[in-house]
């Protein structure tokens, strides 16, 4: 009896890890050509050291090679710490792999002069406003219920999150040379909304849960994550709180600054202060 009491302990454990599948194959390709690009890059710059001169384009070549090491150990991070292969299905992580390449091409184009150093920043602005976007996103779904009112209220939050996101691409990329007050007050009423849709979400789930407390069984499984993921989460999530707040007041600073200039306005035939006198 003891013997197939252990039998099946040990027959159990095995399925607590996570399993082998083509995520799991395509990031061991991965590391080998990370592994592979350090490397070539390495070997490259040490042959352009050592037979030409350390001009611009050296110089460059360098910037690249950091580029690359750095967003690859980031993304090499964020892989090692996956252990239950939720990049590609779950929308965080895979959010922080996709967003790494792309601030990965876009730094190195800017780099070499294909786009200018501002676009390259603004790209990066405008990665850090969808991640922050995709937290959002992700906190109001944990809070899902089997309460319709609760989940009409949750989607209409995060439909509300998506438009202020969208609305905030052409301040981030610098597309208006002059902004209207009117854009300003888009973007804030969508602001309003969300936040507004968001507290009426929490106090209709608070009501539902007090009225049927057998609801919070039906709110969504936690999803399982690693201590390394969880600290990439708590890290990047600072920083991206931190970049939203500053990005906060440079906006509201600047809408203020556009209101008050809209408000004054200075007619034709006013006289100069030299006539006055």
């Amino acid at each position: 009896m003891t013997e197939t009491t252990e039998k099946t302990v040990t027959k159990s454990e095995p399925a607590t890890l996570a399993p082998e599948g083509r995520l799991t194959k395509l990031k061991a390709a991965f590391l080998y050509v990370l592994i592979g690009g350090l490397a070539a890059a390495a070997l490259t710059s040490v042959a352009a050291l050592l037979i030409g001169e350390f001009n611009s384009a050296i110089q460059k070549a360098l910037v690249t090679i950091f580029i690359f090491f750095t967003h690859g150990l980031f993304i090499l991070a964020v892989l090692w710490a996956d252990r239950y292969d939720q990049v590609g299905k779950s929308l965080l992580p895979t959010s922080l792999v996709v967003l790494a390449f792309a601030n990965l091409a876009t730094t190195v184009l800017g780099t070499w002069e294909l786009i200018t150093n501002e676009t390259a920043w603004r790209a990066l602005g405008l990665y850090v406003l969808a991640l922050g976007g995709v937290f959002m996103i992700i906190g109001a779904l944990k809070l899902r219920i089997a309460h319709q009112a609760t989940q009409v209220a949750l989607y209409t939050t995060i439909g509300l999150i998506v438009a202020t996101v969208l609305s905030l691409i052409p301040w981030v990329l610098d597309l208006f040379t002059d902004p209207e007050p009117l854009y300003y007050r888009i973007v804030a009423a969508l602001a309003i909304l969300s936040t507004t849709s968001f507290l009426i979400s929490l106090i209709l789930r608070g009501i539902a849960l007090g009225h049927k407390p057998e609801l919070k069984s039906t709110a969504p499984a936690k999803t399982p994550v690693s201590t390394g993921m969880m600290a990439i989460y708590i890290t990047v999530g600072t920083l991206v709180a931190f970049v939203w707040f500053v990005g906060f007041i440079i906006f509201a600073s600047t809408s203020l600054m556009t209101s008050r200039a809209d408000s004054y306005t200075y007619p034709d035939d006013a006289p100069s202060k030299s006539n006055r006198l």
